[in-house]
């Protein structure tokens, strides 16, 4: 009996404790305590979605408690949510939160609304306590470098890493000031090292992801994207940057998949829009692309792929007003933007602004390596302009000669006056306009001292080789050339740089390196017009007709068919191949592009003689094209052929 009293006692004693528990816990579910704790533990792991819900039951459940609404401001700043994080951190400030708690999440609030001098003075406080201290200094090198005082900001990060030489966020954001003033190695040892320090961190692999795109492609960057994703899969900034270069690449579906995976996290996320609107301009559905870009709002307005995404729509809509007004701003801040500034010119013509479209495309017309686009509308706004000389030049200009197939790429910029040179030798945006302005007006000799100088001063600056590339090319010394143009891509493989390369090496007569490099463009780029022409090149000195055929008609599907030299390749193709009537289309389609071009003239010759034309024409066409270029043997050769 006295055991079982002792059996009962002990059940009781365990029940009660067990219904204190619960009554506890209860009591802590109610009045948010829980719920605080468990969006602290989500906010310490880094998972800021699931510490933004916790938290949002916190302040239900005790609504007058300043440090949910504090803890909520920081969550809210790390998910880009500007307004929300102020409003919280003014509402834990009101609610007794001493305004030193808080110091770091306004600041960064208020520099995610745009107001870097309000951050600043939040971030520079005082009152900072030394545990938010390295964070105070990432902000105020943000807003120091949004005012333009980049060299403040780098010596505010140099002296947080020596208060915390492994904090991984600050040397991404190192990372991404050095990128920010054309340092790309600099940017590359910094996110680097930040891998290095942290792993398995989602800010940082995407980062990284980033730099990967520039240095080495769009297919190499995207295994750091995944990586990333796999430790946070709803990763919002990760999720964009993952759907962007799926986009580039060529993979819509894809990208499409990840978009929407993206608006499951964050519905209305602008940039999932504007993706998916790019897709379908790309894919030739521009009402679904206007209806995409309806949704992003106002919100991307200032950005240049957003305005150019605007200007081409409204004029494949036929509204060149309403072009201008997007495209306009657009070139004013980005003059060597070659797609915005042809559109925009087109624009002008179409608005019978004859005079602003001529302006427009003057600094591309003066360029060596001017497209014959560009120099054919500039010519018909000349003659607008009743200028028929300098019309007729622009139009001989644009004839002759074909566009090689990998020119060296300048700026729009390179049409202006050199003046005096800079003082600062290593000053990299002043001395590479003077030495591309050098190099139009015959310094290249000059150009080669300055450039040399300016890559010495800035070793991890691609734009700095291939300003010292272009010198020596203008002076005939590929090889050397391609030497400083490897430099440049080895810290950033863009087009500039790959088609720099490949045509270099191609005139240097390293015919191998040349085809290697056009070939690691291509594998990378697999959806770029540039990557596609160098394809069908390739294909074509391999003589493999199929292959240079599916390339250029995939080209064909991005540019249309108002490219001559693309209707040329196609004919090239045809003929080798024996279709005599295919050749006689695309040949035909070629010379009325640019009907005084003596290669075309030939060209269609030859097809018509193949397919069985008429050979009075096919004389005429000869005659015409040895008239034009009576130096070319061929060209009689084949005329003599014919009669």
């Amino acid at each position: 009996m006295r055991r079982s009293r002792l059996f009962l006692l002990a059940g009781l004693a365990a029940l009660l404790i067990a219904l204190v528990g619960l009554w506890q816990w209860r009591s802590h579910e109610r009045d948010g305590s829980a719920a605080l704790t468990r969006g602290l533990a989500a906010m310490e792991k880094g998972d800021m979605r699931a510490a933004r819900v916790e938290l949002m039951n916190a302040i239900k459940q005790m609504p007058r408690a300043p440090r949910p609404h504090a803890a909520q401001a920081l969550v809210l700043a790390e998910l880009g949510d500007g307004a929300g994080a102020r409003a919280e951190a003014e509402r834990a400030r009101a609610l007794g939160q001493p305004p030193a708690a808080t110091r770091v999440a306004m600041a960064e609030a208020l520099l995610l609304q745009g107001d870097a001098q309000a951050a600043l003075a939040e971030a520079q406080a005082t009152d900072i306590p030394p545990a938010d201290g390295v964070a105070a200094s990432r902000i105020v090198a943000r807003a120091l470098s949004a005012q333009g005082e980049a060299d403040g900001a780098l010596a505010t990060l140099q002296q947080a890493l020596e208060t915390a030489p492994d904090d991984a966020r600050t040397r991404v954001e190192l990372g991404r000031l050095h990128l920010a003033m054309g340092d790309q190695a600099a940017a590359i040892m910094a996110a680097d090292r930040a891998v290095a320090l942290a792993p398995d961190d989602v800010r940082t692999l995407t980062f990284r992801g980033e730099l990967t795109r520039s240095q080495y492609g769009l297919v190499a960057a995207l295994p750091w994207f995944e990586r990333a994703l796999t430790i946070d899969r709803s990763a919002a900034p990760t999720l964009e940057q993952y759907a962007a270069t799926l986009a580039d690449a060529g993979r819509a579906s894809q990208a499409i998949a990840v978009t929407r995976r993206l608006l499951a996290v964050e519905p209305g996320n602008a940039r999932a829009w504007m993706i998916q609107a790019v897709i379908a301009a790309r894919g030739d559905e521009p009402d679904l692309a206007r209806a995409l870009l309806d949704r992003v709002g106002g919100r991307l307005n200032g950005e240049p792929a957003t305005r150019l995404l605007r200007g081409i729509l409204q004029m494949e809509g036929g509204n060149p007003l309403l072009a201008i007004e997007a495209l306009a701003p657009l070139v004013a801040e980005q003059p060597g933007n070659r797609p915005a500034r042809t559109l925009l010119g087109r624009a002008y013509y179409l608005a019978g602004d004859f005079a602003s479209a001529a302006t427009t495309l003057a600094p591309m017309v003066a360029l060596r390596d001017a497209e014959p686009y560009v120099l054919t509308l500039a010519a018909r706004a000349q003659e607008a302009l009743d200028d028929a000389d300098m019309a007729a030049d622009m139009l001989a200009r644009a004839q002759w000669p074909l566009r090689a197939d990998a020119a060296v790429i300048a700026s729009p910029d390179d049409g202006m006056t050199a003046a005096s040179p800079p003082v600062d030798t290593g000053s990299a945006q002043a001395n590479i306009l003077y030495i591309r302005a050098l190099l139009n007006q015959g310094g290249a000799g000059e150009a080669v001292g300055r450039a040399r100088l300016l890559a010495r001063a800035n070793p991890g600056a691609p734009d700095a080789w291939l300003a010292l590339g272009d010198s020596l090319l203008t002076l005939e010394r590929p090889a050397e050339a391609a030497r400083a143009y490897e430099a440049a891509a080895n810290m950033r493989f863009d087009r500039a740089a790959a088609l720099r390369l490949t045509s270099a090496w191609a005139m240097a007569g390293d015919t191998g390196r040349a085809e290697a490099v056009a070939r690691l463009f291509i594998a990378q780029n697999p959806a770029s017009p540039d990557a596609l022409r160098l394809a069908a090149a390739l294909a074509v000195r391999r003589k493999d007709w199929g292959a240079a055929e599916r390339t250029l008609a995939a080209l064909i599907r991005r540019t249309g068919t108002n490219d001559a030299a693309l209707m040329a390749d196609m004919a090239q193709s045809a003929l080798a191949k024996g279709e005599g009537g295919r050749a006689r289309v695309y040949a035909r389609a070629a010379y009325r592009l640019m009907p005084g071009n003596a290669a075309l003239a030939d060209l269609w010759a030859q097809a018509l003689l193949q397919s069985g034309g008429s050979r009075v024409e096919a004389r005429d066409l000869l005659e015409k094209a040895l008239a034009i270029q009576p130096d070319v043997s061929l060209y009689r050769e084949h005329l003599e052929k014919a009669r």
